[in-house]
């Protein structure tokens, strides 16, 4: 199952800067402010799960 965060406590959209994980632009904000895709994060998010699982 996709992991789906829930930014509704994002900080909202600014600049386009680039993103922390991809590098290209972007307007969207994570709940701490950093500059991601949301689908950037939910990816990101999703392969650590995997990680710990491989690892435990």
């Amino acid at each position: 199952m996709p992991t789906s965060l829930d930014w509704t406590r994002g900080a909202g959209a600014g600049e386009p800067v680039p993103c922390v994980i991809c590098g290209q632009p972007a307007i969207c904000r994570s709940p701490k402010g950093t500059a991601v895709h949301k689908v950037c994060a939910e990816a990101w998010v999703e392969q650590q799960e995997q990680t710990r699982k491989a690892v435990a």
